[in-house]
């Protein structure tokens, strides 16, 4: 599921595209657009899942077409089932959510002639990593959990050739493809020995309080911008708006919009995740900047009974 940081990241892009357009900027669509492509990452993530799962359904027809050799060998005849009998690929094959959804969504389904997932299961099955667990003699829920992980991180989440795929699917997904990865990661280390079919896959969305966190940063940011961009002004008093940087300035904007407005958000959480987020969509320049404007308007807003926080611990001088 995504974490108040990824959620914030969405919010960020959003006002970026809502800047970007200018005067034809409708706020409705985009917030429209921003919780769309949120909702899809669930869709990435059973993707994802998918493409682990075909990955057993390759190497059973590889295997059946071993058999129908004309001129079959031993290990055709009688192939080690150790990957093809790995419960990772049982306890996803019988969860019901995964096959509901994907059977009303076929668009997220692989067939097993389709090239990604068959160009991954060749690289896979040259690796060292293959080679030793079709080895070795533990059957067990951790070894299957540890193999099925490391080739998922090996060869799945950081895969160019599958980013590019995805992205030409959903433009946004290039964008979302590391909180799917996570997502999976989770998965596949919740499995246990009782995980069934009725186990519950992972929301996009820990509740319906952090779908309205994100709904109501992105209006609120929107809603006071040109009252923000002043009190900005007047906190960076070296620099002129138009020479700070755009993403900076959202960034701004976002963190004064929750000490202003999210009253049960501790003040130096939203210092944190701000510069978080400068530090990993701009420069460090860009996050000793905002780390210093934002203590500066903490400060400033303090001082004037503009930060109202509610509860113990939530508010920080």
């Amino acid at each position: 599921m995504l974490g108040r940081r990824q959620l914030r990241e969405k919010v960020m892009q959003a006002i970026y595209a809502y800047n970007s357009q200018g005067s034809d900027s409708d706020v409705r669509i985009i917030e429209k657009n921003m919780m769309k492509g949120i909702d899809q990452i669930y869709d990435l993530y059973l993707y994802l899942l998918n493409t682990i799962l075909i990955q057993k359904d390759i190497a059973l027809e590889k295997i059946e077409i071993g058999k129908t050799k004309n001129f079959p060998t031993q290990e055709d005849l009688h192939p080690n089932m150790k990957f093809v009998d790995n419960k990772v690929f049982h306890i996803l094959s019988i969860n019901n959510e995964l096959n509901d959804y994907v059977s009303k969504n076929k668009q997220i389904s692989w067939d097993i002639y389709d090239s990604y997932p068959n160009n991954i299961y060749k690289s896979l099955i040259k690796s060292d990593l293959y080679v030793d667990y079709m080895k070795s003699e533990i059957h067990s829920l951790d070894e299957d959990k540890a193999f099925i992980t490391q080739f998922f991180v090996n060869f799945i989440a950081d895969n160019e050739g599958l980013h590019d795929w995805f992205e030409e699917q959903h433009i946004n997904w290039v964008d979302d493809i590391h909180i799917a990865n996570t997502m999976v990661y989770n998965t596949i280390q919740s499995f246990t020995t009782k995980s069934g079919e009725n186990i519950r896959l992972f929301k996009v969305y820990k509740d319906e309080e952090d779908q309205k966190f994100a709904q109501d940063l992105f209006r609120l940011t929107v809603k006071h911008q040109s009252q923000n961009k002043e009190f900005i002004g007047e906190m960076a008093e070296n620099w002129e708006l138009d020479r700070i940087a755009a993403v900076d300035l959202i960034i701004l904007e976002m963190a004064i919009t929750e000490f202003k407005r999210f009253p049960s958000i501790p003040t130096k959480v939203t210092i944190n995740e701000y510069i978080e987020l400068a530090k990993n969509y701009s420069t460090e320049k860009s996050r000793i900047f905002v780390n210093g404007i934002l203590d500066k308007a903490l400060r400033k807003l303090t001082d004037s009974n503009q930060v109202n926080k509610f509860g113990r611990g939530l508010f920080e001088k």
